[in-house]
């Protein structure tokens, strides 16, 4: 989040047009409150997609990974090389 809200600041420190930055921002946070990094609900189910999302939002990295499993640095790496 620390990440997003740097963006933010910085965006809204343009030179664009006060009403420009406001509809964009309202988008961007409505899209980046469904991210992993922000609100994530976890379920067992979803857990190799939920890993897969925070490392594709750079929240973690497959270094994180490293004390994990080889079947799940497997099945996330699958994930990312398919789907994202």
């Amino acid at each position: 989040m620390e990440n997003l809200v740097k963006e933010y600041a910085d965006y809204l420190c343009s030179d664009l047009p006060a009403s420009t930055k406001f509809w964009e921002m309202e988008k961007r946070i409505k899209r980046d409150r469904k991210t992993p990094g922000v609100c994530i609900e976890l379920r067992k189910s979803d857990m190799f997609w939920d890993i897969a999302g925070l490392i594709n939002d750079k929240v973690i990295s497959m270094d994180d990974l490293e004390e994990f499993s080889d079947d799940l640095k497997g099945a996330v790496a699958l994930i990312l090389r398919r789907c994202f």
